[in-house]
């Protein structure tokens, strides 16, 4: 047990350290080319180096139920815990993006539903996921070039340095997933808990705390297109195109528990997605709301 703990811990500390450094090097890229803070959002964090790089890595070494586990309990976490606590800490109820990057979202969600419906997820459904992916990708890029902000573009940094930093901090998520699913594997093993929970409930929260800044920290300081950008393309990425991936590499089995957090994902986002389609805005009972699912979807999901 204190060797899955000591492989937890450093393989979480090593992880973050490599995605900084990649979110850092690729923010300098994206500051240059002058994109919007919904694209930056959608596109650079909402593919979450640490939930990717860990799915991946799961999923090369077979342990495919957690690869599945970790990524939907990535959204779920940043649906319930992560938004939920960016609602109580905002000043003023957080502005809806434009409905059509509210909904899009919705039909990957769906398209990941078909693929796991069966609790097996093929090649060949990961390649179609990650077609949908790229297909989320060009709405997102081109709803950016109509709407662009009104801020004068600022010099970014020079594409060299920015370069190096993204890739050598893609080496250390590398090497940091690969000792954070050791110890994930470990800990299935020595605490007889189901695989997808683990991956769902441990290593969904321990690749996703960053999610948490990254949601309060745009929204205190008046960039809440970054954090909703964040929100919403994370679910895009993690239910077609991370889940194709990971499926690419192996087929994913999933088990009770991965289908548990699949359902969980799906009704935050009903809830989520209709409160700002609704209303146009989303304020702190929506916070306490989410944050009370996500405690019940753990102890529900904790009994599969």
């Amino acid at each position: 047990m204190l060797l899955a703990v000591v492989l937890l811990a450093v393989g979480g500390g090593v992880l973050y350290v490599g995605a900084e450094a990649a979110v850092r090097g690729g923010s300098g890229l994206a500051r240059a080319l002058g994109v919007s803070a919904f694209v930056v959002g959608a596109l650079l964090f909402g593919v979450d180096l640490e939930g990717l790089g860990t799915a991946v890595v799961a999923s090369a070494r077979g342990d495919t139920a957690i690869a599945a586990g970790e990524i939907f309990g990535t959204v779920l976490f940043l649906f319930s815990a992560a938004f939920g606590a960016a609602l109580l800490a905002a000043r003023a109820p957080v502005p809806s993006p434009n409905r059509l990057m509210v909904l899009a979202p919705g039909v990957h969600l769906m398209a990941g539903a078909f693929a796991v419906a069966d609790r097996y997820v093929a090649r060949l459904e990961g390649i179609l996921l990650l077609v949908f992916y790229g297909a989320y990708v060009g709405l997102v890029l081109r709803d950016g070039r109509s709407n662009r902000d009104d801020e004068p573009a600022r010099a970014g940094p020079s594409a060299g340095p920015a370069i190096l930093l993204t890739v050598g901090g893609l080496v250390a998520v590398a090497g940091g997933a690969a000792l954070l699913v050791a110890g994930g594997a470990r800990l299935v093993r020595e605490t007889g808990l189901t695989a997808g929970f683990v991956g769902a409930a441990v290593l969904g929260i321990l690749v996703s705390l960053d999610e948490v800044l990254l949601e309060v920290l745009p929204i205190r300081r008046g960039s809440p297109e970054l954090a909703t950008g964040n929100l919403f393309g994370t679910l895009a990425a993690f239910t077609t195109g991370v889940l194709g991936l990971a499926a690419l590499v192996r087929p994913l089995e999933i088990d009770a528990a991965g289908s548990v957090a699949f359902l969980g994902v799906a009704a935050l986002y009903a809830v989520v997605a209709t409160v700002f389609v609704a209303r146009g805005r989303a304020g702190r009972v929506l916070g306490v709301f989410v944050l009370a699912a996500y405690a019940a979807w753990l102890v529900w999901a904790a009994t599969v």
